[in-house]
Formats: C-alpha cells, structure tokens, sequence
C-alpha cells in the first residue's frame, strides 16, 4: 500500500485582524467566494472530462471487445478503470493479496465508484442492483463486463443470480458482491445477507473479505463519494468531482475456505472482518 501525504497544517499568522473588522470581514467573504469558485470550475472541468472518458470507454467495448479475448478485455477494464479515477480526483492505494482465480470477494458498500475501485486492482465479475442499467452511459457499460444483475424484490431473480455465480465461480471467474444490500456512509458496516454465501458453498470456494474507505487529503473519513439516502446519481458524481481530492483505500484480507461452514457463519466472519477497521 502506497503511503498517504498527510498535509501538514499551515502555520497561523502571529497576530489577527478582529473578526468584526471590515478588512477581516471583506477577507473572509472573499476566500469564501473563491473557494466556491475554485470549487466549481473543478466540478466543471471533471465532469467533462468524465463525459469523454464515458464516450470513450462506450466505443472502446462497441469496437474492440468483439476483436479481443476475456484475457485482454479485463486489462482493458483495469486501465480504463484507473484513468476513471484519476478523472474524477480518486487516488487508489490497496494492501494484500490479489484475488485467486475463482474466489467469492464480498465488501462493504459505500458508493457505485467501489466497482471501478475494485476494477482498478483486479477486474472481476459484480453483481449489482438492476437499476443499475439505466444509469446514463456506465450502465451499458457495467451491463457489458460480466455483471450479474439482481432485482432485489424477486426470489425467483435470487434463485438465478446464485446458479450464475455458482457458474461463474466454478469456471475458475471471481466474483465480488455486497451483502450489506445498500449502500452507507462507511462509518459502521451493516449486518451481512447470507443468502449469496450459498453460491461459494456450493462451487466449493474460498470468501475473501475486503475492506473499503474513503478518505480527504488529510487522511480523515470523507463522505465525498458516499451515494445513500435520497443522494441522485447526478448530485453523487457532483459531490465527488467538487472534492479537492478523495482517497479510496482499499484492504484485501486473506481468503476464507468455505468447507464445512454454513452461508451463516460465513456472512458472520467476513463481517466481522471488514467491520474491524471500517
């Protein structure tokens, strides 16, 4: 794991101008002002540059996917996945092992910018909400990387999605899901669903916990990519491009064998995990 910078803080002047003093009072509102601006035009400037990236990404899949091996889309992912990160002022720093081929990795969920962390480090297959695709743009292209979708209402869509995974599982392809079911702040982990667990049971593989933060500049917990509550998708993406920089850090924790365990002791002990630190 690459160290963060942590800045320093500024040393404060010796002496201070009155806080009702006009001057003070006419500073303040102009760094005020600035800030805001400052704090727009970077909005601006990454969310253009997000909607190139996001056209580029959509003719990369439409053209060159057909022509290439699985092998060859997933480091394709990975880089396009970095850069998207880098648009948006994401730094990524990761720790632990890499996923083996074949393994159930179950996280956290604090944000739809997780998928492209986790692409970032390790392109894996995700299963995700159904909503998903009708998101502009990386809906088509979510829909068009192995992603499993789920509508959360329909048993039978449960029954579905966990053959697939049992499939895909089976086949040697790693998959990532988020049993908490929702999204949160990242400040506490929700209690793990045991339901998808089944799937590793039953393809007779490993559960790898991992653990996901997002933090500022200063190293302190930041709720810049956070997409809960009543958050649009659209106010979410302006949130993060509007932040001077966001640090997604990302722990890989050892692999879990699922021999011998239930889905209930398994949801049990990754949660456990990734709620240690989280």
């Amino acid at each position: 794991m690459s160290v963060i910078s942590l800045f320093a803080d500024l040393d404060l002047p010796l002496s201070h101008p009155h806080p009702h003093h006009p001057a003070a009072a006419r500073a303040a509102a102009a760094t005020h002002h600035t800030s805001g601006l400052r704090a727009q035009a970077r909005m601006s400037w990454r969310i253009a540059r997000l909607a190139l990236h996001l056209a580029a990404g959509c003719s990369r899949v439409a053209l060159l996917y057909p022509l290439v091996g699985e092998r060859t889309q997933r480091k394709m992912r990975a880089r396009w996945s970095r850069q998207l990160l880098g648009v948006l002022g994401v730094e990524l720093q990761a720790q632990g092992p890499l996923p083996r081929p074949g393994q159930l990795l179950v996280s956290n969920h604090i944000s739809w910018v997780d998928v492209f962390v986790i692409n970032a480090i390790s392109p894996l297959s995700f299963v995700c909400k159904d909503e998903v695709r009708s998101w502009p743009l990386l809906g088509w292209l979510v829909a068009r990387n192995h992603t499993v979708f789920i509508r959360r209402a329909s048993r039978s869509s449960a029954a579905e999605v966990r053959d697939r995974l049992v499939g895909s599982l089976s086949c040697g392809r790693s998959v990532m899901v988020f049993p908490e079911g929702t999204t949160t702040d990242g400040r506490a982990v929700l209690p793990f669903r045991a339901a998808l667990f089944q799937a590793a049971i039953d393809a007779g593989r490993a559960v790898k916990p991992v653990r996901l933060r997002y933090v500022d500049h200063r190293g302190e917990h930041s709720d810049a990519a956070a997409y809960i509550d009543d958050v649009s998708f659209w106010q979410s993406v302006c949130m993060l491009a509007r932040a001077p920089r966001t640090v997604a850090r990302v722990e890989l924790l050892p692999a879990l064998p699922s021999h011998g365990l239930t889905r209930q002791d398994l949801a049990q002990v990754t949660h456990a995990q990734v709620s240690a630190t989280a």
